[in-house]
C-alpha cells in the first residue's frame, strides 16, 4: 500500500518514491549486468581470486545469475577487489582510493564466507553492497542538501525541485559505475554531506547559535578530508573552506566586525586543516613505504625528492599519462565527444550559477542573504551555489585539459549544482529554436542520461570502453 501511495503521489513520499525509483533503476542496470554477453576482449576478471576459476563466465554450463554479478568487476574494479584482499604491494595502486580500499576489506571481513557461495569473494560482494547503500544513501543526502539550501517559500514548488533533483542523481550517467566496486558512490555520499554541513553551517544565524556553526563547520572539513581518501578530486571542496577563510580575513583587514570575523576565520582555519590531515594520510603512508623505511638514497622513488612529495601525483603522471593536453590526441577524440554533453552541462551550469550571484562581496555567514531564482517563487541561496560552482568548474576544466577525459560522466556524479540546474530548467520547461522547431533542453539532457547510462552499463559489464 504503501509503494502505492508513494508512486502515486511522489510529494506526499518523497523518501518512498526515490526509494522506489532507486530500487527500479538498479534493476534494470542488474538485468544488463546478469544478460551481458561475457567477458569481452579481456579476462582479468577471472584471475582475480582463485575460487573465480571454477566458473568460467564463458562456461554456458555454469551460467548462474550469482556468477553473472563478476559483470560488476571490470576495470578498476579489479584493482580495487584486489587491493582489499591484500593490500598495496606496487606503486601504481596507489591511484585507487585507500579509503574505499579498506572500507572494502573491514566489510569483507564482516561478511566473512558469504561471498565465496556468490562466486565473487567476500572483497567484491562487500564493494557491491557498498557501492548501492552509498548511492542511495547520496540520493536521500541529495533530497536533504536541496531542501536546505531553498529558502521556505512555496513547499509544494520546493518538494517537487528538491525529489526531481534527487531523482536525476539516481539516473546518472554514471551508470553502472554507482553499482560496481568504484569509490563513486561513496564520495558523492561523502561529498553531499560535507557540503549539507556546510550549508547547515552558513545558514544558522542569531545570538547563541556560534558553537553550533562553529561545530558544522568543523565537520565539514573532517567530511571532506575523508572523502578525499576515497577520490582525489575531493580536494576540490576545501576551496569552499578557502573562499570563507579569504572573506573573512579580507573584513578582518578591513576592521568589520573584527571579533566575529575572525572567530569565523580561525574555525574554517582549523576545519581547513583537519581536511587536511585526513586527506594527506594515504601520502604519508605511502611516503613512509618508498621514502623512509627500508630505502638508501640510491634506491628512492624519484617523486621522494619532490615538493610536495605526492605518490598520487606521481602515479598519475607516470603511468596514467595524466597531465596538461596529454590526452589530445587525435585516437583519444571519440572519448572527448562522448564527454561532450558532460562537460557542456558541468560548466554550463557552473556559469549559471555564477552569473545569477551577485557581483559584490559575498562574504561567509552573510546575514541579509541573496536567493536565486529558479523557476517563480522558488529560489535557491546565491551564496552557497557560487561557491558549489567553483569546485564544479576546475574538475570540468581540468578534465578537459589533464584528465582522461572520458571519466567526467562518473565524477560528475558527487557534484550537486548541476542536479539543481537541470532539475530548474525542467520545471521551467525552457525550450530551445532548433531548425524550426522548439525542443526541450532538460528533456534532450534528461533522455541522454538514460540512454548512455544503459548504453555504458551494458559495455561495462562486456569489459568495453569506454570506462
Amino acid at each position: 500500500m504503501y509503494a502505492l501511495l508513494a508512486w502515486g503521489r511522489p510529494l506526499d513520499h518523497p523518501k518512498g518514491f526515490l526509494v522506489l525509483s532507486f530500487i527500479a533503476w538498479k534493476m534494470v542496470l542488474l538485468c544488463i549486468a546478469l544478460t551481458s554477453p561475457g567477458p569481452g576482449y579481456d579476462t582479468s576478471t577471472e584471475l582475480l581470486h582463485p575460487y573465480l576459476n571454477l566458473a568460467p563466465e564463458g562456461s554456458g554450463s555454469t551460467w548462474k545469475p550469482a556468477s553473472r554479478l563478476r559483470s560488476f568487476l571490470r576495470w578498476d574494479a579489479i584493482f580495487y577487489t584486489q587491493l582489499a584482499r591484500r593490500g598495496y604491494l606496487w606503486e601504481q595502486e596507489w591511484a585507487f582510493g585507500w579509503g574505499f580500499t579498506n572500507l572494502m576489506a573491514v566489510t569483507s571481513r564482516a561478511l566473512g564466507s558469504i561471498g565465496h557461495l556468490w562466486l565473487l569473494g567476500p572483497e567484491a560482494l562487500a564493494a557491491i553492497i557498498l557501492a548501492h547503500v552509498f548511492h542511495l544513501l547520496s540520493v536521500m543526502m541529495l533530497h536533504e542538501l536541496t531542501l536546505t539550501v531553498c529558502p521556505k517559500s512555496t513547499m509544494t514548488r520546493i518538494s517537487s525541485f528538491c525529489v526531481l533533483a534527487a531523482s536525476l542523481h539516481i539516473i546518472s550517467p554514471a551508470g553502472m559505475f554507482l553499482s560496481a566496486p568504484y569509490a563513486e558512490s561513496p564520495f558523492s555520499f561523502l561529498n553531499f554531506a560535507g557540503y549539507y554541513l556546510y550549508a547547515k553551517a552558513m545558514l544558522e544565524h542569531g545570538e547563541g547559535r556560534e558553537n553550533q556553526r562553529d561545530a558544522l563547520i568543523l565537520l565539514s572539513g573532517v567530511v571532506f578530508g575523508i572523502a578525499t581518501t576515497f577520490r582525489g578530486n575531493g580536494l576540490f571542496s576545501g576551496l569552499l573552506l578557502v573562499w570563507d577563510a579569504l572573506a573573512c580575513g579580507t573584513r578582518v583587514l578591513r576592521f568589520t566586525d573584527i571579533a566575529s570575523n575572525a572567530r569565523r576565520l580561525l574555525t574554517v582555519s582549523i576545519s581547513g586543516l583537519l581536511m587536511a590531515c585526513i586527506a594527506i594520510v594515504p601520502q604519508y603512508l605511502a611516503y613512509d613505504e618508498y621514502c623512509v623505511r627500508g630505502s638508501t638514497d640510491s634506491d628512492k622513488r624519484p617523486w621522494c625528492s619532490y615538493w610536495p612529495p605526492s605518490i598520487y601525483t606521481w602515479v598519475q603522471r607516470q603511468y596514467w599519462g595524466v597531465g596538461f593536453l596529454n590526452y589530445w590526441t587525435m585516437s583519444n577524440l571519440p572519448l572527448f565527444i562522448l564527454a561532450t554533453p558532460m562537460l557542456f552541462i558541468l560548466m554550463r551550469s557552473g556559469i549559471w550559477a555564477l552569473q545569477r550571484s551577485s557581483s559584490s562581496e559575498i562574504s561567509a555567514y552573510k546575514g541579509n542573504r541573496e536567493s536565486i531564482e529558479i523557476s517563480p517563487p522558488l529560489r535557491i541561496d546565491e551564496a552557497i551555489a557560487l561557491r558549489l560552482a567553483i569546485p564544479q568548474i576546475i574538475l570540468t576544466a581540468l578534465a578537459l585539459t589533464s584528465y582522461h577525459v572520458q571519466i567526467i560522466t562518473r565524477l560528475s556524479s558527487g557534484y550537486p549544482l548541476w542536479y539543481w540546474w537541470l532539475a530548474s530548467w525542467i520545471l521551467e520547461d525552457r525550450k530551445t529554436s532548433l531548425t524550426g522547431r522548439k525542443w526541450s533542453t532538460a528533456c534532450i539532457i534528461s533522455r541522454w542520461m538514460v540512454i548512455y547510462a544503459i548504453m555504458q552499463g551494458g559495455l561495462f559489464a562486456s569489459f568495453l570502453p569506454p570506462a
